[in-house]
């Protein structure tokens, strides 16, 4: 199955990369398009901050310490329920985290540069790859993990 790339997520990357800004799909959505099923939910990281990403989507909603802005774009996921009229795109801003007193969310989150490091913090190496559709291009080598069935982590473990 060919997936494609709804028209709201192309607007979405484009006009962050429109703005001078990094964009590229990640976690649970470039995992579902490279085992061909259709995403049910699309992520995208980058190196705006949230406050960049908020004047470049003014309609959006920042209400977390995790970096996250909520893009509000017409309904368009087979998902959404009836009389739904948008969907929400998440945009995370590059980041490490540390401490997860809670063993899932993390106690400190600090804002990075690169794409690199974001990729460093993710949890399984399917998770920790990132693809810029516009130049067709897959950051890191978490793909060996979905061809496999397995997915190993890509990260040191704490317990």
């Amino acid at each position: 199955m060919q997936v494609r790339i709804p028209q709201p997520v192309l607007l979405t990357l484009k006009k962050l990369e429109t703005a001078s800004f990094e964009a590229f799909i990640v976690g649970g959505s470039l995992r579902d398009i490279l085992l061909g099923h259709e995403p049910k939910d699309w992520d995208i990281t980058t190196n705006a901050k949230p406050e960049e990403i908020q004047k470049i989507f003014p309609d959006s909603v920042y209400e977390n310490t995790f970096g996250t802005v909520g893009v509000k774009v017409p309904r368009f996921l087979a998902h959404s329920p009836e009389g739904q009229e948008t969907d929400i795109i998440e945009i995370t801003t590059y980041r490490s985290e540390s401490g997860y007193t809670d063993h899932r969310h993390p106690d400190s989150v600090t804002f990075v540069k690169t794409l690199e490091e974001d990729l460093a913090r993710r949890d399984f190496t399917v998770n920790a790859m990132a693809a810029r559709i516009t130049e067709q291009k897959t950051e890191n080598g978490g793909r060996q993990g979905s061809d496999s069935q397995k997915l190993p982590a890509s990260m040191q473990a704490y317990s």
